[in-house]
Parts: structure tokens; C-alpha cells; sequence
């Protein structure tokens, strides 16, 4: 048979174009040469395919809508819940089944099943030729039928007069299908469109569980990265946006549910503070808050000559660093600079680094900021 020569599948970007071509090139000529390389054609065949065909028509038509639905909301959403393929034209071509099955059999029951097709001792890399591009109801070269197609029996011409509708129904569908994976490349190349997607989804399935958030223990199993693919990907990520790319329309619907309910919880507890601050003073939120206030309140601390200063002086910002006891001293002079928003130059990691190593017990700066600070409720 045919499809032991050829291959029919055709889910895949460049798939949908073959087809597409293929199908631009149908004409009567075409099929009058595909018809005549079939050995003794039947016109009781010949109006069993028509029927099939006519099948295929009636439910294209009514999967035609519900393709183009899933296709007008696709590319605004994270995730789908038919996204466990991984494969965009995988998805949208599940809507038109119908029609995709029947045009592998109208290929496949017009193509020759010719021996050339395939080398006898294939090896192992071999990939079969595409049925698209080697049947004669499409490719370049083909040998016309001396009569016209007028000439043939009534059955015949209505076969490709029902073929050509089945056709015609079907390039648009594809093409819309090639239309909606082109759109989805181009956001997977926008980070920020891509983060902006997920944090929709995320805003989302949080009305959906806001009333149980407090009750959720999110240290079980079901939130483990070890079994979930979306928690995995977000803690491997460098970013939001960087795992937003790499897991739009690529994850599984349920587990990226799972997995913004595990940030909601996380974010609640954390209540006002970042994810970094907690690290960086370990879940101290006094401590946290007294920095915020210390740190919004910086230029008050500075004595005259200080204040009359570009740059705020590293000495005093190693003096708070001595004072807080961070976990990181890199990343605590990053959380003053985002923090800080006096007039002020803030210097630099390497420079408040000097100053540290400078300071001694009993210095009299250190010792007024500290008496300050410790009042600071």
C-alpha cells in the first residue's frame, strides 16, 4: 500500500505548508492523471470515494467553526488545556480531524505505490518522502489526460467537483493554522509579551482560589519540581520572562495551574516583602521593615560634611551592613541601591567592601548610627 512508501503526517509548520501547496496545484488535469495511473478504476469505487468525500465535507464544515473559535483565543492564552502534544499544529488540526484523515486517504488512494519510492536497503536515518509532494494530484510533473474531463462519465466529474470543495475548505482551515503558528513564534521572540500572558493566566486561576489560599499547604508532593515540569522550569529560570518563553504553549494546562497557585501562596505569606529580602535577612520581617524606614530615612543620618557630598559615603553603608548581619554582602548593597531614593550617588559594591574591612570596634560613626538605628521602631 501507499503509506508504506510515503509518509502522510503533515502536523508540523512546514507539513502545513506542503499540504497547502499541494493542494494549490489540484486541477482537473491532475486528477484525470492520478485517476488513469490507477489499474482498472471502478465507477462503483468511484462513487464510494465521492461518498466519503461528502462525509468528509458535512463534518468539515461544522469542525470548520469550531477551529476557527480555538484558533481566535489560542495565542491570547499561557497554556491550553490541549496542549499536552507540545505541537501548536497538533492542537489546531484535532479540530478539523475529519478533514485531515480524509485527505491522507484521497493521497494516499491516488498516489502509485512505486518501488522507486524508497530505496530497498533503507538505512536507519531514512525518512520517507512526503505523499504531498510525490502524488500526481500535485507534483510538478505529470502526464495530461488526452480528453477532457467533459468527456468522462457523470460519476468521475463529480468526484472532482466534490474533491475540489473538500479541497478548497480545507486550504482555508490550514491556512489559518499557519496563520496562528506564525503568531505564536512571534510572541515566544517577546519576553515581555510572553511574561505579560502568564501573569494573566496566574491573575486568573488566583480568583479561582483566593478564598482557599490560607488552607493550601504548598510543602506536599503535588508542588514538588521533581514531579511538576512548570515548577521545575520556573526555578531553573533566571527570570520571569525567561521561563515565560520557554514555556508558552510548551507546558501542561494542570501544571502551571499548580504552579501559580504555589507562587500565590508564596506571595501571600510573604505578605509585603520580596522573595530576595526574605532570603537575604532570614525572614526577619522586623529587621526588614526597620531597614526600609533606616534606608528611606538615609540622608538624615548623614553628618554636614556627608551631606554636602555627590555620593553618598561607603562608610556609612558598611556601617548598615554591620549593623543588618546579611547573608550576602553583594546582594545587600544591591537591595540598599534599589531601596534608597534620596539625592545621592550610592557607591558601589567593591568600595562599600573597603570601608567594611576598615571599621573597628569603637569607631565613633559606627557607634552613633548604631545607638540611631536600634531606636527605630
Amino acid at each position: 500500500m501507499a503509506q508504506q512508501r510515503y509518509q502522510t503526517q503533515f502536523d508540523s509548520y512546514d507539513g502545513l505548508q506542503t499540504v497547502v501547496c499541494a493542494i494549490e496545484n489540484f486541477s482537473p488535469d491532475r486528477f484525470l492523471a492520478a485517476l488513469q495511473q490507477k489499474n482498472k478504476v471502478s465507477l462503483e469505487s468511484i462513487v464510494a470515494l465521492d461518498s466519503q468525500v461528502l462525509e468528509a465535507i458535512r463534518h468539515f464544515q461544522e469542525q470548520k467553526m469550531d477551529l476557527f473559535n480555538f484558533a481566535r483565543d489560542f495565542n491570547n492564552q499561557f497554556v491550553t488545556r490541549r496542549n499536552h502534544c507540545f505541537s501548536s499544529a497538533h492542537q489546531l488540526l484535532h479540530k478539523i480531524h475529519s478533514g485531515t484523515t480524509q485527505v491522507k486517504r484521497v493521497f494516499t488512494r491516488f498516489t502509485p505505490n512505486s518501488s522507486a519510492a524508497a530505496p530497498r536497503n533503507a538505512p536507519t536515518t531514512y525518512v520517507q518522502p512526503s505523499i504531498y509532494e510525490r502524488s500526481p494530484l500535485s507534483m510538478e510533473a505529470y502526464m495530461p489526460s488526452l480528453w477532457p474531463i467533459e468527456s468522462y462519465p457523470t460519476e468521475v466529474q463529480q468526484l472532482y467537483e466534490d474533491l475540489k470543495r473538500f479541497f478548497a475548505l480545507l486550504k482555508e482551515s490550514l491556512l489559518l493554522c499557519v496563520e496562528v503558528m506564525r503568531k505564536e513564534e512571534y510572541i515566544r521572540r517577546d519576553p515581555n509579551q510572553c511574561r505579560d500572558l502568564y501573569r494573566s493566566f496566574k491573575e486568573d486561576n488566583y480568583h479561582r482560589v483566593k478564598r482557599i489560599l490560607k488552607s493550601i499547604n504548598i510543602y506536599t508532593e503535588e508542588f514538588s519540581s521533581f514531579i511538576n515540569p512548570a515548577i521545575d522550569l520556573r526555578q531553573s529560570s533566571a527570570s520571569e520572562e525567561e521561563f515565560s518563553q520557554k514555556g508558552f504553549h510548551m507546558l501542561e494546562y494542570e501544571d502551571v495551574c499548580t504552579l501559580t497557585v504555589k507562587e500565590l501562596v508564596e506571595e501571600a505569606q510573604r505578605g509585603e516583602f520580596s522573595e530576595k529580602e526574605l532570603h537575604l535577612f532570614a525572614e526577619n520581617r522586623p529587621l526588614i521593615r526597620r531597614l526600609h524606614t533606616i534606608i528611606d530615612q538615609f540622608d538624615t543620618y548623614l553628618d554636614e560634611k556627608a551631606s554636602a557630598r555627590k555620593k553618598l559615603p561607603a562608610k556609612y553603608i558598611a556601617c548598615l551592613l554591620l549593623w543588618a548581619q546579611p547573608k550576602e554582602e553583594k546582594a545587600f548593597v544591591e537591595f540598599f541601591i534599589d531601596t534608597y531614593m534620596g539625592t545621592h550617588e550610592v557607591p558601589d559594591n567593591s568600595t562599600v567592601n573597603v570601608q567594611k574591612n576598615k571599621l573597628r570596634n569603637g569607631d565613633d560613626t559606627y557607634t552613633r548610627l548604631e545607638a540611631a538605628w536600634n531606636a527605630v521602631n
